[in-house]
């Protein structure tokens, strides 16, 4: 989901293609309403749904990896960074107003003034808001943007180790924590995991969404390794990017099931949970692998892709109105799937009409 002032004279196809599919996982995870709870049922088909879901992980990291991508790799004019991200500072509260009472009408309930801007304090945690976490961590990085190109820039290998570090502190560090806490449970050390005071006073990167940083690297690094993954042949560099998938997904499976039985006894959200595993970053370079072989532009795909930021701000609007008033559509995953294409298009047709109304045009 890229913010631009201005239209990038040259298109990539694969980041099309990955913006694509990221906004379609970002509102079949936004649109859940079947059961998939295998704690409770014990059913086969219950935990086959939850490793289905697994995939839907990479749904916001790859945002992060398209910012990452484009940004890095394009000319730097500070005015207009500047500009880019107040704008998103401002659309983040505008919607917030826009959407809320939208939300409150569909539901039926009052319209009140403490109904509206109590849920817009705390955008970060009120569910109905929720969706705008992505554009808070997104301004985190437009800020310290500045000095994280001028090191891409300038000394590759110290944004390396930048790079590197906050993996640590975020990524290698929560699956550290998970395996702690599960070997606690046989052994009685560190039941509380690592996240100590003595650990977490190293930790430049506590309280934040840390790992957005790493997907933001990572995709500005991958532009730079294009030519070299290109050149393994397709057939070897497909099988070893789907066999990664597979593998990552029967991980982040293990990995939610573990955690879900043992740890918490409760079920653990495999999308919200999984976005800062090391599978999912692994999974996020392997959909990047073979979204290269896209070679033709599809103006489906393009007009998602340039409407990215338009249709994630509608698109919880038409699921919580099929949520209040067409439960059944999202019932369960074939029609959650069918539910998620209707209203992708439905957003985007909506956004493509806003972008042709003076004013209205430069909320989308």
């Amino acid at each position: 989901m890229k913010v631009t002032e201005t239209k990038i004279q040259r298109r990539f196809l694969e980041i099309d293609l990955m913006e694509t599919i990221a906004i379609f996982f970002v509102i079949l995870y936004h649109g859940t309403k079947y059961s998939f709870d295998f704690l409770q049922s014990g059913e086969l088909s219950d935990y086959l749904i939850y490793f289905l879901r697994t995939i839907l992980a990479t749904c916001v990291p790859i945002f992060f990896f398209v910012n990452g991508y484009l940004l890095l790799n394009k000319s730097f004019d500070l005015k207009k960074h500047i500009k880019k991200t107040v704008r998103l500072f401002f659309l983040t509260f505008i919607w917030a107003l826009i959407l809320m009472p939208l939300y409150l009408l569909i539901a039926n309930e009052p319209i009140t003034l403490s109904a509206i801007y109590v849920p817009i304090l705390n955008l970060s945690t009120n569910h109905e808001m929720n969706l705008f976490w992505y554009l808070g961590a997104l301004i985190c990085i437009y800020i310290l943007f500045p000095l994280i190109k001028t090191t891409y820039d300038n000394n590759r290998k110290a944004f390396i180790f930048f790079i590197v570090v906050i993996a640590l502190f975020t990524i290698v560090f929560d699956l550290a924590n998970e395996i702690v806490l599960l070997l606690s449970k046989f052994t009685h050390v560190f039941e509380d995991g690592l996240e100590m005071p003595i650990v977490i006073m190293f930790n430049p990167f506590r309280g934040s969404y840390g790992y957005s940083f790493v997907y933001f690297g990572i995709g500005g690094l991958m532009y730079t390794l294009k030519d070299k993954i290109l050149n393994i042949k397709p057939i070897k560099r497909n099988t070893l990017a789907i066999l990664g998938i597979v593998l990552n997904c029967v991980c982040l499976f293990i990995m939610g099931v573990l955690h879900s039985k043992y740890i918490k006894n409760e079920l653990w959200d495999i999308i919200w949970n999984g976005y800062d595993t090391i599978f999912t970053m692994c999974n996020v370079i392997c959909i990047y692998t073979l979204c290269l072989n896209l070679k033709k532009e599809f103006r489906v795909i393009k007009a998602i892709s340039c409407n990215t930021l338009g249709i994630y701000f509608i698109h919880n609007l038409f699921l919580n109105w099929v949520k209040h008033y067409a439960v059944f559509a999202l019932s369960n995953i074939g029609f959650s799937i069918i539910t998620a294409l209707v209203v992708l298009l439905c957003c985007l047709v909506i956004s493509l009409l806003m972008k042709k109304i003076p004013l209205i045009k430069n909320l989308v």
